[in-house]
C-alpha cells in the first residue's frame, strides 16, 4: 500500500531544529533505515543504531509514532522516528525533499545592499504571519507544555527564516524593529510562557541581525540606534553595537 506523507523535509527541519535534524539525517545517509512498509495509517521500518529498533511514524504527522529505543519508550520523539520520517519523504514524496541549508536557530543575513521590493514585502509578510500564528499565550495543562514550547520554537524558526531573506536597507531594519516591539508586547501582555527562553533567544537573534545590517551598511548604524527602543521585558537593545 502506497500512502503519501503529509509532511516534507523542510516541515521536519522547522519542527525539530538544526541539531536534531542533523542527527536524524545522518542516520538516513548511512542507510540505517531498512525495510520500510506502509499501511493505511503510516510507516513501519527497522532503524539501525546501537541496535536495530522497530519504528513507526504516522503519515499525517511524523511526531506521532513509536520506537522501542529508550527515548521512544518514554513517548518522546527520537532520532530513529525522524530518520524514518526523512526516509519516507524521499521514498513517497521525492519532489518535496529540498533542505533548508541555512541555520534555522540563529540570525542569518543576506548581505544584499538594496531596497526591498513590493513582492518581497508581500511574501515575507506572509511568512512572518505563519511564525506569529504559533506564538500565543498558554493556559493549558502541564501535560501539553512541551508541545506548546515546540510550537514557540517552530514559530521562532519561521520568523528567523523569513528575516534572513531581507535585503540590507532601512525598510528591512525597520521591519526588524517593529517585530521586536511586537514580540515585546506579546511577552508583556500576551500570556506567553517563555520558561525555555525561546522568545528571548529570538529577540537576541533579531538584534544580532540588526548588527549584521549595520556592519554591511554603516549608514544604517545611526538609523537603527535612533529607532531601537528599550525592551519592556528584556533589555535586548543592549545587544546592538551602537559605537
Amino acid at each position: 500500500m502506497k500512502i503519501i506523507p503529509k509532511f516534507t523535509i523542510s516541515d521536519i527541519q522547522l519542527d525539530v531544529g538544526d541539531h536534531e535534524f542533523k542527527k536524524a539525517f545522518s542516520l538516513y545517509e548511512k542507510d540505517a533505515v531498512h525495510t520500510i512498509k506502509s499501511d493505511f495509517s503510516g510507516y513501519h521500518a527497522v532503524v539501525s543504531g546501537t541496535q536495530d529498533y522497530r519504528v513507526y511514524v504516522s503519515a499525517k504527522s511524523f511526531d506521532v509514532g513509536d520506537c522501542n529505543c529508550y527515548i521512544g519508550q518514554k513517548g518522546e520523539l527520537c532520532k530513529h522516528m525522524l530518520a524514518l520520517a526523512i526516509a519516507v519523504v524521499y521514498t513517497y514524496r521525492p519532489t518535496d525533499t529540498e533542505i533548508v541549508k541555512q541555520p534555522l536557530d540563529q540570525a542569518v543575513c543576506s548581505h544584499e545592499l538594496r531596497d526591498i521590493t513590493k513582492d518581497e514585502v508581500v511574501s515575507i509578510k506572509a511568512e512572518l504571519s505563519k511564525g506569529f500564528s504559533l506564538i500565543k499565550g498558554y493556559s493549558g495543562p502541564s501535560s501539553k507544555w512541551f508541545q506548546y514550547q515546540d510550537r514557540l520554537a517552530k514559530g521562532s524558526r519561521l520568523i528567523l527564516l523569513a528575516l534572513s531573506k531581507l535585503p540590507v536597507c532601512e525598510k528591512s531594519a525597520n521591519k526588524c524593529i517593529l517585530i521586536l516591539k511586537r514580540l515585546d508586547a506579546k511577552l508583556l501582555k500576551g500570556g506567553i510562557d517563555d520558561s525555555n527562553g525561546t522568545m528571548g533567544d529570538l529577540m537576541i537573534n533579531i538584534v544580532e541581525l540588526l548588527n549584521m545590517f549595520a556592519t554591511s551598511d554603516v549608514k544604517l548604524k545611526k538609523y537603527i540606534n535612533n529607532h531601537l527602543p528599550k525592551g519592556e521585558v528584556f533589555n535586548w537593545e543592549a545587544g546592538f553595537k551602537a559605537s
